[in-house]
C-alpha cells in the first residue's frame, strides 16, 4: 500500500487494513450500491460491512438512503467538498480541483 492509503486508513481508524478504503474505492467507481451488493463484491458479511459503513457515515464520508428493506450507500461528495474547502483554507491552498473529479463521483 502507498503511504497516502496508510495515512487514510489511520485517519479512518481502520483496524482491518484497507477495508474502508476498498469501500470508498468501490463507491467511487459505482456511485451508489446496496449494502448487500457491496458485501458480495467485497466478499464480506453484511454485518461487517454495515459496521464499517457506520464508521464512514459517522465521519461524514458516505451517506445512506433506504428503499424498502434495502439500504443504499454512496459517497457524500457535498460533505467531502465542504471539508476539503475548509482544509484548503486552513493550509492556504488556492488552486482547487473539484472533489467529484478527485473521487470519481
Amino acid at each position: 500500500m502507498t503511504k497516502a492509503s496508510d495515512q487514510l486508513e489511520s485517519a479512518t481508524g481502520d483496524a482491518q487494513p484497507g477495508t474502508r478504503l476498498r469501500i470508498l474505492q468501490r463507491l467511487g467507481q459505482v456511485g451508489e450500491e446496496s449494502v448487500n451488493d457491496l458485501a458480495v463484491h467485497l466478499r464480506m458479511s453484511q454485518p461487517r460491512i454495515s459496521w464499517h459503513l457506520r464508521m464512514l457515515r459517522g465521519g461524514g464520508v458516505i451517506r445512506t438512503r433506504r428503499d424498502g428493506r434495502q439500504v443504499y450507500c454512496s459517497l457524500d461528495v457535498d460533505n467531502i467538498a465542504r471539508e476539503r474547502a475548509q482544509l484548503d483554507q486552513l493550509l492556504g491552498i488556492t488552486g482547487r480541483v473539484k472533489v467529484s473529479e478527485e473521487v470519481g463521483a
